[in-house]
C-alpha cells in the first residue's frame, strides 16, 4: 500500500547511524548475523534495506506475539531450549523418587534410610552446582566467539575439578559415613539401614559432577537435547536395576541401580564431548586449571553457591526433624519430600528462562525487563497451579504406589494440602529468585536465604517440641516459602530487581 512504500523511500534515505539509533544494532543476542562484516557498507549495498525490511516484518510478528513480549522467534527459542532442559533437569530428581518407590515396596525401614540419604546426596550435588553454571557461561561466550581452545579448557578444567572433588568426597563419605548419617540425626538402627545405600551410592558422585559439567558444555552450545537422550538411557537403566535387585537386595539394591545409571550417563557425555572435540585430544593438554582460572570459576557462582547451601540446610534441617520424630514419620516425609521436589523441577525450565533473558536485558532495556519479568511470574503462577494440584492428587490417591503400609500412606494423605499450597508459592517463588539473579541482586538473595534458614530452625525447633508431627513440618515448608515471597515482593515494591512499577524511572523523572 501507500504507506509501504512511503517506508520503502525513507528506508533508501536512512544511514547506518540512523538505523543503530532506531534499532540499537549494539544488541547483538537479537540481530544474530544480521549485521556481520560482510553487511556494512561497501561490501553489500543492498543490506540497508533488507535489514528495515526484516525489522519492520519482525516488529509486525511481535505485535502479534504474547502480550507483545516475546516474540515468535524468542517464543521459538525458549521452547527448542526449555522443553528438553525439562527431561535433564528431572533426571536426578526422577531417579531419586523410582528408588523411593521401589524401596518402599520392600519395607518401611528401608523407605526411611532412603532420607537422610537423599538429603546427604542433595547438599553434596547443590555445593557443587558452581561447576555447571560457570562452565554453561564459558562455553557459550567461546562458542559465540568461534574459540575452541577456550572451549576446551573450559571442559577440561570442568572434569578435572568435578573428578577431584567427587573422588574426595566419594572417600570422605565412605570412611565416615557412620558419623555423617548420626550428624543427620539417625538412630543406631537408621544408620545401620541407610548406610550402605550412602556408600555404594557415593561411588558414583564423580560421575554425576562430571554429566553435570559436561550438561553446562552442550547448553553453552544451546544444545538441551543431547543431555535429555542421555538422562533417559539412565533412568531407563535406573529403572531395570531397580526392578532386578531391589526385590532381592533391598537398599543396596537400587543404590547399585542408581551407581550404574549414573556411571553410563557419564560415559555418553564424555563420548559425545570427545566426538566434538570439546575435550583435550592428547593426554598432555590436560593439566590442572591455573590460580587465574580458578578465580574465573568461583568469582561469579560464589554468593550463589552460599545460597544454595543455606537452602540445602533449610531441607537438612526438615530431614534431621522427621528422623527425630519417628521412622514412620521419616518414612512418609521421604516421600512427600520427593514427590515435592520432582514436581519443583517443572519449574526449572522458567528460571533458566528468567536467568537468561533477564540478564541480556538487564540494564539496556528497563521496559523490557520489566514486561519479561511480569510474564515470567504469571507463567510461573499458571505452573505452580498445575503441580499444586498434582502435588495434592499424588499425596492423597498415590501414597500407595510408594509404600504399602497403612500408617505410612495416612500420614501423607495429612499433608497433602499443605505440599499443594507449597507447591504454589514455591513455584512463583523459583522464578523470582531467577528474576533477581538475572538483575544481579545476589547479595540480597543470599541475606534472605540465611535470614530465613536462621528462622525456619526455630519453627522446626519448636515443632520437634510440640505434638504436630509431619504437619507441623510441612507447615514449616509453607512458611520457609511464604516468608520468601513476601521479602522477594516487598524488595521489588521498592524498586528492586527488575523495578517493576518503574519506582526508578519516576524517581529519575
Amino acid at each position: 500500500d501507500d504507506d509501504d512504500g512511503d517506508d520503502d523511500r525513507r528506508s533508501k534515505n536512512l544511514t547506518w547511524r540512523d538505523v543503530d539509533t532506531k534499532y540499537d544494532t549494539r544488541d547483538t543476542s537479537s540481530l544474530g548475523d544480521e549485521l556481520s562484516s560482510s553487511t556494512r557498507p561497501g561490501r553489500d549495498p543492498g543490506a540497508l534495506t533488507r535489514f528495515v525490511a526484516e525489522k519492520k516484518s519482525n516488529a509486525k510478528k511481535n505485535a502479534k506475539s504474547l502480550f507483545g513480549v516475546f516474540g515468535e522467534n524468542e517464543l521459538k527459542e525458549v521452547a527448542q531450549l526449555a522443553v528438553p532442559a525439562l527431561g535433564s533437569l528431572l533426571a536426578d530428581p526422577l531417579m531419586s523418587l523410582i528408588d523411593t518407590a521401589a524401596v518402599g515396596r520392600h519395607g518401611s525401614t528401608s523407605l526411611a534410610a532412603l532420607g537422610p540419604n537423599t538429603a546427604v546426596f542433595q547438599i553434596v550435588f547443590q555445593l557443587f552446582s558452581f561447576l555447571s553454571i560457570t562452565t554453561t557461561g564459558m562455553v557459550a561466550r567461546a562458542c559465540a566467539e568461534g574459540d575452541t581452545k577456550t572451549v576446551r579448557r573450559a571442559l577440561a578444567n570442568a572434569t578435572l575439578l568435578a573428578l577431584g572433588f567427587g573422588s574426595a568426597v566419594c572417600v570422605g563419605l565412605n570412611v565416615f559415613a557412620d558419623d555423617v548419617l548420626r550428624l543427620m540425626g539417625c538412630s543406631a538402627e537408621l544408620t545401620s539401614a541407610a548406610a550402605p545405600y550412602l556408600k555404594i551410592r557415593a561411588l558414583a558422585i564423580p560421575a554425576v559432577l562430571f554429566a553435570t559439567s559436561a550438561q553446562g558444555g552442550c547448553l553453552g552450545q544451546q544444545d538441551s537435547k543431547t543431555p535429555l537422550r542421555i538422562f533417559l538411557a539412565a533412568g531407563v537403566i535406573n529403572v531395570l536395576g531397580d526392578l532386578c535387585l531391589v526385590g532381592n537386595m533391598g537398599v543396596r539394591g537400587a543404590a547399585y541401580a542408581t551407581l550404574a545409571a549414573q556411571w553410563v550417563s557419564a560415559f555418553l557425555f564424555f563420548k559425545v564431548l570427545s566426538g566434538r572435540k570439546m575435550l583435550p585430544e592428547k593426554w598432555s593438554h590436560w593439566r590442572l586449571p591455573t590460580a587465574g582460572e580458578l578465580q574465573n570459576i568461583t568469582k561469579i557462582s560464589g554468593m550463589l553457591l552460599l545460597g544454595s547451601l543455606c537452602r540445602m540446610g533449610v531441607y537438612t534441617l526438615m530431614t534431621t526433624t522427621a528422623i527425630k520424630l519417628g521412622t514412620l514419620t521419616m518414612a512418609a516425609h521421604q516421600v512427600a519430600l520427593q514427590i515435592f521436589w520432582t514436581l519443583t523441577y517443572f519449574v526449572d525450565p522458567l528460571f533458566v528462562a528468567a536467568t537468561s533473558f533477564i540478564a541480556r536485558d538487564f540494564g539496556r532495556r528497563p521496559e523490557r525487563v520489566r514486561k519479561m519479568a511480569w510474564l515470567l511470574m504469571v507463567l510461573a503462577i499458571g505452573v505452580g497451579v498445575v503441580i499444586a494440584g498434582l502435588s495434592f492428587a499424588i499425596s492423597t490417591y498415590g501414597p500407595g504406589v510408594f509404600t504399602e503400609d497403612v500408617l505410612i500412606q495416612t500420614a501423607i494423605r495429612g499433608v497433602g494440602p499443605l505440599m499443594a499450597a507449597s507447591q504454589l508459592v514455591s513455584a512463583l517463588v523459583l522464578v523470582t529468585e531467577g528474576v533477581l539473579i538475572g538483575c544481579g541482586d545476589l547479595r540480597y538473595l543470599l541475606n534472605v536465604h540465611c535470614l530465613n534458614f536462621v528462622c525456619l530452625a526455630g519453627v522446626l525447633w519448636w515443632v520437634g517440641k510440640s505434638s504436630l508431627g509431619l504437619n507441623g513440618i510441612w507447615i514449616g515448608v509453607f512458611l520457609n516459602q511464604s516468608l520468601r515471597m513476601v521479602q522477594h515482593a516487598a524488595h521489588m515494591a521498592k524498586g528492586g530487581g527488575p523495578d517493576l512499577f518503574g519506582n526508578k524511572s519516576l524517581a529519575k523523572k
